[in-house]
């Protein structure tokens, strides 16, 4: 996390989950960052959620709450986590107070979602075009056509 930090140092940055595909024209919507938020959370709807992440968001798109892998019973969500985000340096300070989750990993989107419960703004982001999680063998015979 340190030599990340050292290297974004000032500057905001994306950072994508490394399964992950989208469509490129999504990149120059995520660079977009104004001046009052902190964070972009990409989203896609309709997917399953308890697979990845179920995205809340308030009436302005703003993420109101990120939880991994809600489980039957759990609150849901139509917003998926996507797996791809634009970040400013400040996102550091949340994943260096990170403890490890029921699952026994430090979750970035825990630290996420504390940003989100603070006062600077965390916009979700519904991304057009073609999405792929390579992670799951039943798309890889899709990803070539």
């Amino acid at each position: 996390m340190e030599l990340a930090r050292a290297f974004v140092g000032t500057d905001a940055f994306i950072l994508s989950y490394g399964d992950i595909l989208i469509d490129p024209l999504n990149y120059r919507r995520l660079v977009r960052l104004d001046a009052d938020t902190e964070a972009i959370v990409s989203v896609k709807r309709d997917e399953d959620v308890s697979k990845g992440g179920a995205v809340f968001v308030n009436t302005d798109f703003e993420l109101i709450d990120l939880r991994e892998r809600p489980k039957p019973g759990e609150p849901m969500s139509l917003w998926y986590n996507a797996g791809v985000y634009a970040f400013r340096p400040s996102i550091f300070e949340y994943i260096a107070r990170l403890q490890r989750s029921p699952r026994g990993e430090f979750e970035l989107t825990d630290a996420i979602g504390d940003l989100a419960r603070t006062d600077k703004k965390v916009r979700a982001l519904e991304l057009t075009g073609d999405w792929a999680d390579v992670r799951d063998p039943e798309i890889q015979p899709n990803l070539n056509r």
